[in-house]
């Protein structure tokens, strides 16, 4: 009679382990996480956030009308520290008509824990040349980075749009000569990642409320800054 050691052996034998040949060749180690996208249905509507990856964010530049300790206080509450690890995301929307996608992350701007849009976009069954538009909904460069690889569109057949006062600002020779030393990198990323789609006529700004496609509107949401609040230089005019 065999014993349950002896037993177990013998089983795990005849499925090809803890013998001395294995029954299959062994795979190959992948060392790469689950896809970074999640969906869902709103609506007819199918939405899937694509993950671009993190970065750390120090909050004691970004935000104002708080001391350095006060900031502490309050983020160890919810467990964190300064700086912030945070998610850079975009939003791809299919209507059934049309692929539309929100934000494009952060490309090649904010270092090698981002850019990786492109690869979730695949990883969730898209590619590029499927997307129709692109919305951006502010030019920071962590939302538009993505806009290009290796200096060329990213999204070959996409019309790229985003509200006019932003591309009039972001956009502008004269507004970047004018704004401090820490912003204008922002501004030259922008020209860099805009610059390719406005040269092939596929940039169209737009103004106010409208809506984009049927279906998905666009809603101002700009404050009461004259110009966009920036996350390179704090608050200027």
């Amino acid at each position: 009679m065999l014993n349950s050691r002896s037993g177990a052996a013998a089983a795990l034998c005849a499925l090809g382990f803890l013998c001395g040949t294995a029954a299959l060749a062994g795979a190959p180690q992948l060392k790469t996480q689950a896809p970074g996208w999640y969906r869902m249905m709103l609506g007819d509507f199918e939405v899937t956030a694509l993950n671009d990856g993190t970065f750390l964010m120090d909050l004691v530049k970004l935000l104002t009308h708080i001391t350095p300790k006060q900031l502490d206080e309050d983020l160890s509450r919810s467990f964190l520290t300064n700086p912030v690890e945070a998610s850079v995301n975009g939003f791809l929307i299919n209507t059934g008509t049309k692929l539309v996608l929100v934000d494009t992350g952060a490309g090649t701007f904010f270092g090698p824990t981002v850019g990786k849009l492109l690869t979730n976009l695949a990883a969730s069954g898209y590619r590029p040349e499927q997307v129709d538009e692109v919305y951006i909904t502010h030019m920071h460069s962590d939302h538009i980075g993505g806009l290009i690889k290796d200096g060329k569109m990213a999204f070959p057949n996409a019309v790229v749009r985003a509200s006019q006062p932003e591309a009039d600002y972001w956009l502008s020779k004269a507004e970047m000569a004018a704004a401090p030393a820490a912003a204008k990198d922002a501004f030259a990323n922008a020209q860099k990642a805009l610059g390719p789609y406005i040269a092939a006529g596929r940039f169209k700004p737009f103004n106010g409320d409208v809506e984009l496609v049927p279906g998905v509107r666009s809603v101002v949401t700009s404050g009461t800054y004259p110009r966009p609040h920036s996350l390179y230089g704090g608050e200027w005019r």
